[in-house]
């Protein structure tokens, strides 16, 4: 504890100045807080990865089912006129009759083998586009939020960096009336307890620390004749 002989009007005047600096702390934390916070977030930055992925999973089905669809237009195209040629009723042949309907019969084996992969090609193409656009929509709520809020935070630091500006100018005229070398433990005292350079005392408890002094430092404090740090946490002390 040191005691430095001092006015107790100085002692008001470091309090209001705590004070400022209490809101120019919490409208620089409020700054920094947002500044963090501006930029796409990693929800975001997943959301839209995995859009591009479903996407690209949805291309890939309708590149299959339309391969599957061209083989099995194909085969119509093949089995057409094999069947116009059988019922044509210019082959006069049996066992050339007998092949041509065999070949028919293997064309369709093959088209119905075809139709059923083709089925089962739509039912993957239909579940890659349920969850493309599944995906989309969530990305588009997420994009939509994100940007509302990034347009807050952008409102929030310029509303904070214009009380900043106002506070300084408070700090600066409020510290012209205290002594330089109160100012100097003060910001010491400050910059190493969170902030907090002056506590106030509740009949024999600094408020800093909770912790209950002797009551020769409470009635030093109390004069106003100097200026008593807390022998704990050497907070400067004001007897309101």
């Amino acid at each position: 504890m040191r005691a430095t002989t001092f006015s107790m009007t100085q002692i008001a005047d470091l309090w209001k100045l705590q004070e400022i600096d209490s809101a120019l702390d919490s409208r620089r934390a409020t700054v920094e807080d947002a500044q963090a916070r501006l930029g796409e977030t990693e929800e975001l930055i997943a959301a839209r990865a995995r859009v591009e992925e479903l996407g690209a999973a949805l291309r890939s089905a309708q590149t299959a089912q339309k391969d599957i669809e061209l083989e099995a237009d194909d085969i119509k195209a093949k089995i057409a006129p094999a069947e116009q040629k059988l019922y044509s009723g210019n082959i006069r042949n049996p066992k050339e009759l007998s092949d041509l309907q065999a070949d028919i019969d293997q064309l369709k084996r093959y088209l119905s083998a075809v139709e059923d992969r083709d089925l089962a090609a739509l039912a993957v193409l239909e579940q890659a586009e349920q969850e493309w656009r599944a995906a989309r929509a969530e990305l588009e709520a997420l994009e939509a939020a994100w940007a509302q809020e990034q347009e807050e935070l952008r409102e929030r630091i310029e509303r904070a960096t214009a009380e900043i500006a106002v506070f300084e100018r408070e700090r600066a005229e409020q510290a012209e009336y205290i002594d330089g070398d109160l100012l100097k433990v003060y910001d010491h005292v400050r910059r190493v307890h969170q902030g907090r350079g002056v506590a106030k005392l509740d009949r024999n408890l600094c408020l800093g620390c909770r912790i209950s002094l002797p009551v020769s430092i409470v009635n030093r404090a109390r004069s106003g004749n100097t200026v008593v740090q807390c022998p704990n946490c050497e907070r400067i002390l004001y007897a309101a």
